[in-house]
């Protein structure tokens, strides 16, 4: 896979077409949900922008597959150690409410699996190399996802 296309909105953006799909196939009874639907994918994305800002204040890098110059642990990154994929999969989850996908059992936990695969357990293994101890007490203390 070319490294381009090996990013999360990539997989994001994958599981969201997913979702849609399914929706068209086998939509949830008593769905959609758009105002719910709307209200978290607004709260995902007020997540992301928020991480972000840690990431610009703490003059760090935000691509996933780069080593990090600081180790952000205030404002998102307390609440989670990976606020922004969370914000993503709040997103996800908003959008396929919207459509009405019966898909979300499915799709969310899938989510899930594959940034963990793909990224956080890469980036982890970068944090602890660049800050060790620092980066084990954050992780005693802050969880994963939430």
């Amino acid at each position: 896979m070319p490294k381009w296309l090996d990013l999360p909105p990539i997989w994001l953006i994958a599981m969201m077409a997913l979702g849609y799909l399914a929706a068209e196939v086998a939509p949830a009874p008593g769905w959609p949900a758009l105002t719910p639907g709307l209200a978290l994918m607004a709260l995902g994305v007020l997540l992301a922008v928020w991480a972000a800002l840690g990431f610009r204040a703490a003059k760090t890098t935000i691509i996933p597959h780069q080593t990090p110059s600081a180790l952000i642990t205030t404002g998102a990154f307390a609440l989670s150690r990976n606020p922004i994929y969370l914000a993503d999969a709040i997103v996800l989850v908003g959008w396929l409410a919207i459509w009405g996908a019966a898909a979300p059992f499915l799709l969310v936990p899938a989510f899930v699996l594959i940034i963990n695969a793909r990224f956080i357990r890469k980036e982890e293994a970068r944090l602890s190399a660049e800050f060790g101890g620092q980066f084990d007490h954050y992780c005693s203390k802050t969880r994963r996802w939430i």
